[in-house]
């Protein structure tokens, strides 16, 4: 694991892995309610991917810790090229909501096991560095998936989105594995060191794992109501993928500094920044109703993201055990994708009773609650650990 290929192989299985999963953004909404979804209801679809994913990212993320991180790596991206291909056969709002469920086994199955995989190559001193590099990759995929499906939907239509989501799925699994028989995991005697679960009693420990929920709300709101919210203003589906594309290349492109300024600051300050700047940009949403300024709010909520989120899985990983990592690397993306389930679902309510602007403005304030609780579990802490 210490040559170049394995990192690289990684980098390369993350990027695909994110485009797989952001390519249908701007898509699925659009789709489901061409199908006929009130607006509720589209959340309710959107959610389905994430609400399968929470569910099963601990114990699949338990599972690859004892049968191999690579499996499940391969087993991802597979389900990622073969589930954007049920999308074209649902012929109303309840099936489509059955595809984006078996779509979530795919994030469930490789998002725990990727980053572990990333986490085993890292000195401990350069953790922050070593995920704000994977996960740059990865949100480099999310900002080409959004633009790229938004543009495949205007000017090829629903099935030609669905099945060149597909196509890059498959490239990438069968780039993955060709390369990835090298990797293999610490050594017994390192992985059965510390089994202990004391550092999930910490408080500092619940607030790493609530950052990426509250966090989640905002993400998962901006990505699902976008489109809605941009046709009236003229938004197209490319220009609403371009928005969302926007959030996660200011996300990628700091991912790498930011996690290696994590390193030397410490996490809990960046994790506090981080927090209140997607805050201050959700709440601006509500401002401004044209594509230009709401691209510039988008790239704001992701450096908040790219602050935050490395310092967050950089912090799990200073506290967990080697023997754990699959396991510790599923818990704070469960709740990340709690928070895409929650946030879509509840704010589609919100719209539906109100409007959108309303919602907008709920979803900035809960990104306010989250920080105040978080800096309040971080006052709580005792000891060493920045």
């Amino acid at each position: 694991m210490k040559n170049f290929s394995t990192p690289f192989t990684l980098y390369v299985a993350a990027f695909v892995a994110g485009s797989s999963l952001s390519w249908l953004f701007p898509v699925v909404p659009l789709y489901a309610a061409e199908l006929g979804a009130p607006v509720s209801q589209v959340g309710l679809i959107v959610a389905a991917f994430s609400y399968v994913t929470a569910l099963l990212l601990i114990p699949l993320g338990m599972i690859s810790d004892k049968l191999g991180l690579h499996k499940f790596v391969i087993a991802g991206l597979a389900i990622f090229a073969l589930a954007p291909l049920l999308y074209p056969l649902a012929a109303n709002p309840q099936q489509l909501m059955i595809v984006r469920a078996i779509h979530g086994l795919s994030a469930a199955a490789y998002l725990p096991a990727g980053i572990a995989l990333a986490m085993d190559l890292a000195p401990v001193a350069q953790r922050g560095e070593a995920i704000g590099w994977y996960t740059m990759s990865f949100h480099l995929g999310l900002m080409a998936g959004p633009i790229t499906g938004g543009f495949m939907l205007d000017y090829f239509g629903f099935a030609a989105a669905f099945y060149s989501c597909s196509a890059v799925a498959l490239l990438g699994l069968v780039f993955v594995l060709c390369r990835l028989g090298t990797i293999t995991r610490p050594s017994v005697a390192e992985r059965t060191r510390s089994s202990s679960w004391g550092w999930m009693k910490q408080a500092l420990a619940f607030a790493a794992l609530l950052m990426p929920l509250f966090i989640a709300i905002g993400a998962g709101t901006l990505g699902t109501y976008i489109p809605l919210y941009g046709q009236g203003f003229g938004i197209t589906g490319a220009g609403a993928g371009a928005i969302i594309t926007a959030t996660y290349a200011s996300s990628a492109l700091l991912r790498a500094p930011a996690g290696r300024l994590s390193d030397r600051v410490g996490r809990k300050p960046m994790i506090a920044c981080g927090m209140a700047v997607t805050a201050v940009a959700a709440g601006f949403v509500t401002v401004f109703h044209s594509l230009s300024p709401l691209i510039v709010v988008a790239i704001f909520f992701g450096i908040g993201m790219a602050l935050a989120r490395p310092a967050g899985l950089a912090l799990v990983a200073d506290l967990s055990s080697a023997g754990q990592r699959g396991l510790a690397m599923a818990m704070p993306t469960c709740f990340y994708q709690v928070g895409l389930a929650i946030g879509p679902t509840a704010m589609g309510f919100v719209a539906e009773a109100s409007s959108f602007e309303m919602m907008f403005l709920v979803c900035a304030s809960s990104l306010a609650l989250g920080l105040f609780i978080i800096l309040g579990l971080m006052q709580k802490k005792k000891g060493s650990l920045r």
